[in-house]
């Protein structure tokens, strides 16, 4: 969605329009009230988006915030069928960041209870897998965990900035280590899927080709349900390839079964049966709005989408902008003060995520009230 394109979004600011697609979603329409609440929500965050889009980086991140807590309101009201009356009067997040620290070690803690647990636990169980199989897009419903797991539990903003799909190569430029998160790709053939991961480290021979298989299924665990069936050198990676299929009893790197080839190693395609691929997959980001598909670690265990990824890292950030003016405008002055060290090699990286989240949540937004319009 262009950051200035609106036009759907003001479609469902419409009470008429509203209660029609509400009730051809939910079942049932809401009342005149409930769509005006869920209108007047809509509204509020569609305006601090759009003032979002050309306000200056100083104050950015407390109208983006402000804009998702409104979006994620109507999200609640909508798929509820509620009045907001029912929306909790707290964050669900707190700032437990301490006085001077840097910004990117910027930390909140979750709550019991607020717009925060509201909003996710509305929103993951619509978690899905989206793929082409043919020419036509399929799905297969993965949902993401609630958010109860996750009371008292503490996170900094890295931890959140890791976890954002296409934020994976600035991060790692900016910290020197890998993110949390990483683009798949499939291709179905039938019930036959293949799994590719594109690692830009070339490996060098088997035993390296292994080695970074097990670095991938060591960050990503459920890869350890696939099998590995070839690593070549292509496009200026290490394309690895995994299939939904027993692993050969002889090991997967076995000389009699994967061999040598020109730019590789690759096993030979057998006739085995194969394990219906959703069944070992987790809840990947990218199905809600048809974007591209991305595994993010959990976080303590729980599974987040990349929606409530974006609602924590914007409260933080919108906290900073709040109460920490003089850290965040010293940051972006680029400054040595004394006894303030330079705190500014994250700005590139959070100024992307910014970008990333005007440009994506609206998506959201519309996929969730209206998802008959959007699919």
């Amino acid at each position: 969605m262009s950051s200035g394109n609106w036009t759907k979004l003001k479609f469902l600011e419409s009470i008429t329009n509203l209660k029609a697609v509400i009730g051809q979603s939910a079942g049932r329409a809401p009342s005149t009230e409930i769509a005006r609440d869920i209108g007047a929500c809509l509204q509020q965050g569609r305006l601090f988006f759009e003032i979002a889009s050309s306000a200056p980086l100083q104050v950015r991140p407390l109208q983006l915030y402000y804009g998702i807590v409104g979006f994620a309101k109507a999200i609640v009201l909508a798929r509820k069928v509620q009045s907001i009356a029912t929306i909790a009067q707290s964050h669900g997040l707190s700032d437990v960041s301490q006085q001077r620290t840097k910004i990117e070690e910027l930390a909140l803690q979750f709550q019991q209870r607020g717009v925060f647990q509201q909003f996710n636990d509305v929103v993951a169980p619509l978690g899905r897998l989206s793929f082409y199989s043919g020419y036509m897009r399929q799905f297969e419903q993965k949902p993401f965990h609630d958010a109860a797991g996750l009371n008292g539990v503490t996170c900094s903003l890295k931890d959140i900035l890791a976890r954002i799909p296409g934020l994976q190569k600035l991060y790692r430029r900016t910290f020197s280590e890998d993110g949390a998160c990483w683009s798949v790709s499939f291709h179905h053939t039938g019930d036959r899927v293949e799994l590719r991961i594109d690692d830009p480290h070339l490996f060098a021979d088997r035993d390296d080709l292994q080695s970074r298989v097990e670095k991938w299924r060591l960050d990503f665990p459920w890869l350890n349900d696939w099998c590995f069936t070839e690593g070549v050198h292509a496009w200026d990676n290490s394309v690895l390839l995994f299939f939904n299929k027993l692993k050969p009893s002889a090991g997967e790197f076995s000389d009699q079964v994967l061999k040598p080839t020109d730019i590789g190693f690759a096993s030979e395609k057998t006739n085995e049966s194969f394990i219906p691929f959703a069944a070992i997959l987790p809840a990947l980001a990218g199905g809600l709005t048809n974007d591209h598909p991305t595994a993010i670690k959990p976080l303590n265990g729980v599974a987040l989408s990349e929606f409530s990824l974006q609602f924590c890292g914007t409260f933080l950030l919108s906290s900073l902008v709040r109460y920490r003016p003089q850290i965040w405008q010293h940051a972006l002055s680029h400054s040595i003060a004394q006894d303030m060290p330079v705190d500014d090699r994250a700005l590139s990286l959070i100024e992307l995520f910014l970008q990333t989240v005007l440009e994506t949540f609206p998506k959201l937004v519309e996929y969730c009230i209206d998802p008959a319009g959007t699919d």
